[in-house]
């Protein structure tokens, strides 16, 4: 019996070899559709004396030709692409997208407006919020929406790099504020620039990217309004993102210090809700936009800067209550050199309703809301007497405080 066994393993053994050993006979012999379809044709070249024929490298890949990088004098309306900013191991491809008025080529000098798209967006959707009020009675200008580098500057590793953009560690130089000045130069090679009216937004992490460049360019920057951003320079900021596996999310922040001189440039900050208003990384930490309001409005203050503070009183992370005309508006009337806000006297209709300046009750309501909190967490674990009053008090708790919020930029 064992011999038969053993006689039957190596009978299927040479069964399975010569049934493969055929299969790749017919799969040699089998002719290529391709070469049938040129057997007829004159046969291929030959490299010389010899009868091979010359390879062919058609499925090679091929690198692809080197692109020419954008002069100053080929900026144009659109998508302009291959900016090289930067110098030696800091230099990088950038692109961006401009909307021009139809005076451009006029002698008149034209404002010029930044824009900063949010986390995970795109300068092609951002280029539509204030894409179509360039021609604008109020204050016609150039539309500037960088478009960000997230393959560089994502937040893929511990410490990250940024979000979407350059605007984690800044004490090495800024990839965004190199992008600002290439720009701006190239514009006023190009174009009429007017030199009081360099403003600059964003939403979100483009927000943060404009309030990093208040830092980095004052001298440069008329006035900011900024849609849920925060300054990363102010350290009551930092040490308001807490902490992710037991390091300070903070300390993954490394911005520069305003100058102690430097251009007092006003700000209008709005945000939401601020449990609403609110954006994470899957779910490890939470940014509350209202809180950094606030805490920027109250930082720039310190600095000597006009700050006004914009509640749009959606609950959502998203761009609401100052819109277009409005932002254009405050840009008008708040040229470089701008230190006490016109809006002291009389501030618009738009803005009377929504928004207010900094004082310093804004930290006062703000350290009130937190301890608010607490006190309500306490309360229900606490009080345990009153049974019925616990169970009402724990399930408010578990709908306002303790669910994280989900958001996206």
């Amino acid at each position: 019996m064992k011999k038969f066994s053993w006689l039957l393993t190596l009978a299927l053994v040479l069964f399975f070899a010569v049934s493969c050993g055929d299969s790749k006979k017919d799969e040699k012999e089998t002719p290529d559709t391709d070469t049938d379809e040129i057997s007829d044709e004159e046969p291929a070249e030959t490299d010389g004396d010899t009868e091979e024929p010359v390879a062919d490298n058609d499925n090679e890949p091929t690198e692809e030709p080197e692109r020419e990088a954008l002069k100053c004098e080929d900026f144009a309306e659109g998508l302009n692409e291959n900016l090289i900013v930067g110098e030696g191991k800091n230099a990088l491809e950038r692109s961006f997208i401009l909307r021009l008025p139809e005076n451009i080529d006029s002698d008149e000098k034209l404002p010029v407006i930044f824009i900063y798209h949010g986390y995970g967006d795109s300068a092609g959707n951002f280029a539509n919020l204030l894409g179509g009020y360039v021609n604008n009675k109020t204050m016609p200008f150039i539309l500037v929406v960088p478009e960000s580098r997230g393959d560089v500057f994502g937040f893929n590793n511990i410490p990250p790099a940024g979000l979407d953009w350059d605007m984690m560690n800044l004490k090495d130089g800024s990839a965004e504020a190199d992008m600002f000045d290439a720009v701006l130069e190239c514009l006023e090679k190009r174009w009429k620039i007017d030199e009081k009216h360099i403003h600059v937004s964003g939403f979100s992490a483009g927000a943060i990217t404009a309030n990093s460049l208040g830092v980095q360019r004052p001298e440069k920057i008329a006035s900011i309004l900024s849609y849920s951003g925060a300054y990363f320079s102010d350290k009551n900021s930092r040490e308001a993102l807490g902490d992710i596996y037991g390091m300070k999310i903070g300390d993954f922040f490394s911005w520069p210090d305003f100058a102690e001189e430097h251009n007092k440039y006003p700000q209008v900050f709005v945000y939401g809700d601020k449990e609403a208003d609110s954006w994470s990384i899957s779910g490890i930490f939470t940014i509350y936009f209202n809180q950094m309001g606030r805490l920027g409005a109250g930082y720039l203050s310190e600095n000597g800067h006009d700050a006004i503070l914009c509640d749009h009183g959606v609950k959502d992370h998203t761009i609401a209550g100052i819109m277009e005309e409005d932002l254009i508006q405050f840009f008008a009337d708040h040229p470089f050199g701008t230190v006490e806000s016109p809006y002291r006297e009389e501030m618009p209709e738009n803005f009377a309703e929504i928004c207010h300046f900094f004082t310093e009750e804004d930290l006062v309501e703000e350290e009130t809301d937190t301890d608010a909190d607490t006190d309500a967490d306490t309360d229900a674990d606490t009080d345990s007497n009153d049974t019925d009053a616990d169970t009402a008090d724990t399930g408010a708790d578990t709908d306002t405080n303790d669910t994280e919020p989900e958001g996206g930029e």
